[in-house]
C-alpha cells in the first residue's frame, strides 16, 4: 500500500465513542461531513476515514486490548 498523507482541519469538537460490545473507540474530527475512503492500517488494528486528504474519523480496533482492558 502507498503511503497517504491525511490533515485534520482545526476542528470546533472532537466526539469520541467507545462501542463496548464491538471494542471499537472512535475519534470524529467532524461528525457532520462524511468520509468517501477508508484505510486500515498495515497491522489491522485502526481504520482511518477521508475525505479527499482530510481525515474525518479513526476507529481504534480492540481497544480494550490496547488499554490492558480497563474500560469503565
Amino acid at each position: 500500500m502507498s503511503e497517504k498523507t491525511l490533515y485534520v482541519k482545526t476542528p470546533l469538537s472532537i466526539n469520541v465513542e467507545y462501542d463496548r460490545q464491538n471494542d471499537i473507540l472512535y475519534v470524529y474530527f467532524n461528525r457532520e461531513e462524511e468520509a468517501t475512503e477508508e484505510i486500515l492500517d498495515e497491522n489491522g488494528e485502526s481504520i482511518m476515514g477521508y475525505n479527499g486528504e482530510k481525515l474525518v474519523y479513526i476507529m481504534i480496533l480492540k481497544f480494550s486490548e490496547k488499554i490492558n482492558g480497563y474500560i469503565i
